[in-house]
């Protein structure tokens, strides 16, 4: 098990600039590099204040010269948007000016509103996805490709920019009860990626078991199934500063279910704030979250750890309505107190949980 940074890029403040935005999470990125964290993961969203990174891969390029050594990728490329030739290419970009450090995260999208903007369906999203999936795998394993599917066509080509490493690590998010891609996963050795919001353990291990079901039914084993999720952390011995956030918490999961369940309402760019159905309060937030000190975020990420047997935690440190400062400083305490604490506990963290292997795919 490895820990990554998950980067947002929300703007919550309307007088925040983008460039301001942008320069903080240079700094989140390097902080989590100085820490040991194994990867930072940039968003996909567009078109509004829910995330200011339309593009992760531009993300994962620039920040490839401000770091050594973490792993940088898209935490998810939706698929469905992409041109997909010239999404492969970006991706061989990528991984050599990172000198092999790019991992890549892939979803099918849920904002519909976004979709719109750009022309496409929706409903259309899941077989997009896979013929993506399908042509990214030819350009990573094949000399020359050719490909013919529903939405992708490519005479014998030979790309002039390949990437450093023989496969980049792919992680998968959602589709939980999707065999299909669930078999991709299985055939491929993609990682299971999850968002668990304010979810209580017990959620989410409901849906590890409902993955693990499925991964058995695509053929593999689940007993060795990786799997990846999302938390939100924030380190602090200050009650009132742990509400603030799990306020900022509340503010992006509130926003994500709008779009989602399609009530959202824009001012501008910038999405209203509207309470979500049977949201938690605050306070059961914090107690739900690894928010506190760092004796309750140790304790809590623990829980999730034999409950879960993950194989990377994402976590969400940079949360809107925090200071920098505030962020910084609860990174930098992560790092010095947290995961000492796990490590006495659990002994080397990474032989928690299972890796994925990935397989050479089939011919598409």
């Amino acid at each position: 098990m490895h820990f990554g940074l998950f980067c947002l890029n929300t703007q919550r403040q309307p007088g925040k600039s983008p460039r301001q935005i942008y320069q903080e999470t240079v700094e989140h990125v390097q902080m989590a590099e100085k820490i040991g964290f194994e990867i930072a993961w940039f968003a996909e969203h567009h078109f509004s204040n829910y995330c200011l990174c339309p593009s992760p891969l531009t993300m994962t390029s620039y920040m490839a010269g401000l770091t050594s050594t973490i792993k940088l990728g898209p935490a998810v490329v939706v698929a469905p948007l992409y041109e997909p030739i010239r999404l492969a290419e970006d991706i061989g970009v990528a991984d050599q000016l990172s000198n092999g450090r790019l991992v890549l995260g892939f979803g099918t999208g849920y904002q519909e509103y976004e979709f719109r903007k750009f022309g496409r369906d929706l409903k259309q999203a899941r077989s997009a996805l896979f013929e993506t999936l399908d042509f990214v795998d030819a350009f990573l394993t094949r000399d020359a490709v050719t490909f013919k599917g529903e939405l992708i066509n490519l005479p014998e080509t030979h790309f002039a920019i390949r990437t450093v490493q023989k496969r980049p690590s792919i992680y998968i998010a959602g589709m939980a009860t999707d065999v299909e891609a669930q078999r991709r996963a299985v055939e491929r050795g993609y990682t299971p990626f999850f968002t668990t919001g304010w979810n209580s353990i017990d959620v989410v291990q409901k849906i590890r078991q409902g993955t693990e079901a499925t991964y058995a039914a695509a053929g593999g084993d689940a007993q060795r199934m990786p799997f990846a999720i999302q938390r939100y952390v924030f380190v602090t011995d200050n009650h009132e500063d742990a509400l603030k956030a799990a306020d900022g918490a509340r503010y992006v999961r509130r926003l994500a279910m709008a779009m989602r369940n399609k009530y959202h309402e824009f001012e501008g760019s910038f999405l209203k704030e509207t309470p979500a159905v049977d949201e938690p309060d605050l306070e059961e937030i914090v107690a739900r979250l690894p928010i506190g000190d760092p004796d309750a975020v140790a304790e809590r990420l623990a829980r999730d750890i034999e409950t879960l047997s993950p194989s990377h935690i994402s976590l969400f440190m940079a949360i809107p309505g925090l200071s920098q400062d505030q962020v910084l400083k609860s990174m930098e305490r992560f790092g010095s107190e947290v995961i000492p604490r796990l490590q006495r506990r659990f002994g080397d963290l990474g032989k928690i949980g299972f890796s994925a292997a990935p397989r050479e795919p089939q011919p598409a």
